[in-house]
């Protein structure tokens, strides 16, 4: 087997893979890419957190998320459930007329009330019924300064 490690011809010969050189980094590089990458990792977690946690809690929000739960136009009222109503809820959000912690696909009071204060702000019907009037005026409207 000697022979073999020595390159002789007879057996299997054996090689050395060159492995790629490796410079030292001095402390202060170190640091300095160790702060980037966190930074890099607080970023992407933030960016990828951020509307989830922006959904927590009775806050409004300044940036819109997106609502893509339902693209319909059919009438929605009290007592209602499923995604028309999250489409709903979340476009109120949007507008500032229902807090991110109501988005549960109930259409329940607080939701109620949304729609009527949306409706009378734009000079709709306020009966509370999500009509394809009350539908349309929730995607093109714009957030209300309370």
């Amino acid at each position: 087997m000697e022979s073999a490690s020595r390159g002789t011809g007879r057996g299997v010969s054996t090689f050395r893979i060159p492995l790629p050189r490796i410079r030292r980094r001095s402390g202060r590089a170190l640091k300095r890419a160790a702060v980037l990458a966190v930074a890099a990792g607080a970023l992407t977690t933030g960016l990828s957190v951020g509307p989830a946690f922006a959904a927590m809690g009775d806050n409004l929000v300044d940036t819109p998320a997106a609502c893509a739960f339902y693209e319909g136009r059919q009438t929605a009222a009290f007592g209602d459930q499923g995604d028309r109503v999250s489409q709903i809820q979340c476009l109120l959000a949007n507008r500032k007329y229902l807090g991110w912690n109501h988005l549960s696909g109930h259409f329940d009071a607080p939701t109620l009330v949304a729609v009527v204060n949306f409706q009378r702000n734009y000079g709709l019907v306020p009966d509370g019924a999500v009509t394809p009037e009350t539908w349309n005026a929730l995607y093109h409207a714009g957030t209300y300064a309370a």
